[in-house]
């Protein structure tokens, strides 16, 4: 008997009133080869691109993997680590990252990179958000009343992964998702504080902080247009349950019990957004965070939630691409639950501060890791989502006290579909002229998606020397 096929794009379809509506789905082994390692039409199984940035540093004596310093002070601004190559058994994590403890054979840390985009020092934190996120010097604005101001000097990585991708035909529902965590993020000094995501100098992206929102973009039209109050989302899910049952009559039991998980999955998302209370944008007004619990921002909470949704995105192929926001450059998030009653840039400049700088950096980690283990517990094919993810992770500075570009705080997670290398750490060097430029990481990354590469960056941040140690 032969194998029945189910195309990549399939929707299960219902109707809501006089509404169509379809809902996608997740990876089948209907829509598999017979050995699942690719889509039934010989196409590859997608693979996924994220970047993961959070502000304001980190405490490189707590963050460097096997951190044997070499009698300096951590804080200055060339502290001394061990140098090499360590993998598998040979390298531990370190405090800060211990939370990635479960996913550790996904990670590759890298230290001791110069992010030469920011190589000028003009201005620390817009030096590490354009250089580490795009490999371009960013381009000085008039300040005006705020004490510095500037915007990108070109495209993002993942906009410059996105066009690559549609330049060889693939396409999604969605060309990028943009998620974001914490809403204190600072505005005043420009696009290049203000976003992650740019298609170029001047066309920044918007982060999307509210849950509720994010879930209408990957289902908004699934959703009649006369549903403002979402309602109909149960209808909707209902709607299609003929479809499914239908469906499961025809797959395997794998397929079967794969069916059953996301339709469960859909439902138990619609009840976490519903927990969390909307942002309320105020008629002629500014935007206000109604989400606050006397004050505090339910930072791990949504972070959980957008977890899940991005889950559902890669399975589903949705998109391809995503940035997520934990927090912002100079942002004035306060980690409340790690006991701070102050916004963590200014504690990054105080010597007093970095115990608390330490906590947030491990609480960020923590809300990364329970990511990553969505991703890897969520099946695809004969292996996972993070197996077929290439994910970025970055800051701005190294650590607030420095607010240097020098050894920026640098993670791949995933494998890249097998493109990729893990269960490493890798240190270029302790010396900031010598150490590998951000920008090879960047342009390692763009070679998984696009192998035709040879270049990434401009000017003092271009690279035309992928990593070598990262790819498989």
């Amino acid at each position: 008997m032969s194998k029945f096929v189910l195309n990549r794009r399939a929707l299960l379809r219902g109707a809501v009133g006089s509404t169509v509506v379809g809902l996608a789905l997740p990876l089948l082994d209907a829509m598999l080869d017979s050995n699942g390692t690719a889509l039934a039409d010989g196409t590859p199984i997608p693979v996924r691109f994220m970047s993961w940035f959070f502000g304001n540093g980190v405490r490189l004596d707590r963050w460097v993997p096997s951190a044997s310093l070499a009698g300096s002070d951590p804080d200055s601004d060339n502290p001394q680590f061990e140098t090499g190559l360590q993998q598998g058994d040979a390298w531990a994590l370190s405090p800060e990252l211990a939370p990635l403890q479960n996913v550790k054979e996904y990670l590759a840390v890298l230290s001791g990179l110069n992010n030469r985009a920011g190589s000028q020092n003009r201005r620390g934190h817009h030096d590490g958000a354009a250089g580490c996120l795009s490999g371009i010097p960013f381009i000085a604005l008039d300040p005006g009343n705020a004490n510095y101001a500037s915007k990108f000097g070109g495209p993002s990585i993942d906009q410059v992964v996105a066009s690559r991708l549609q330049a060889r035909g693939i396409n999604t529902y969605l060309p990028s998702l943009h998620v974001g965590n914490s809403k204190r993020i600072t505005t005043g000094e420009g696009p290049t504080l203000n976003h992650i995501s740019h298609k170029g100098p001047d066309e920044p992206v918007a982060s999307v902080m509210s849950p509720q929102d994010i879930y209408a973009q990957l289902f908004g039209n699934f959703v009649p247009k006369d549903d403002p109050s979402g309602k109909l989302r149960v209808a909707m899910l209902d709607a299609v349950a003929d479809d499914a049952k239908r469906l499961k009559a025809r797959v395997g039991s794998a397929d079967r019990q794969r069916l059953d998980a996301h339709m469960e999955s859909l439902l138990q998302l619609r009840t976490q957004i519903e927990a969390i209370p909307p942002e309320c944008i105020e008629p002629a007004g500014p935007t206000q965070t109604n989400d606050d619990v006397d004050g505090n921002e339910p930072l791990e909470e949504v972070a959980h939630v957008m977890a899940d949704l991005v889950a559902v995105a890669y399975s589903c192929d949705l998109t391809r691409v995503v940035t997520w926001q934990q927090s912002g450059s100079v942002g004035s998030t306060v980690y409340w639950m790690t006991g701070a009653t102050t916004e963590e840039h200014g504690l990054s400049h105080e010597p007093g501060g970095q115990e608390l700088i330490d906590a947030a950096v491990t609480f960020n980690m923590g809300c990364f890791a329970y990511l990553l283990e969505k991703l890897a517990s969520t099946p695809e094919g004969d292996t996972n989502l993070l197996q077929n993810s290439a994910i970025m992770v970055v800051s701005d500075c190294a650590q607030g006290l420095t607010h240097s570009s020098w050894d920026v705080p640098f993670i791949v997670a995933g494998r890249g579909g097998g493109a990729l290398k893990t269960d490493l750490h890798f240190r270029s060097s302790n010396d900031r002229d010598q150490g590998a430029n951000t920008t090879d990481v960047l342009l390692t990354l763009l070679q998984v998606f696009d192998p035709t590469a040879t270049e990434a960056g401009a000017d003092e941040g271009y690279s035309s020397t992928p990593l070598s140690i990262l790819k498989a």
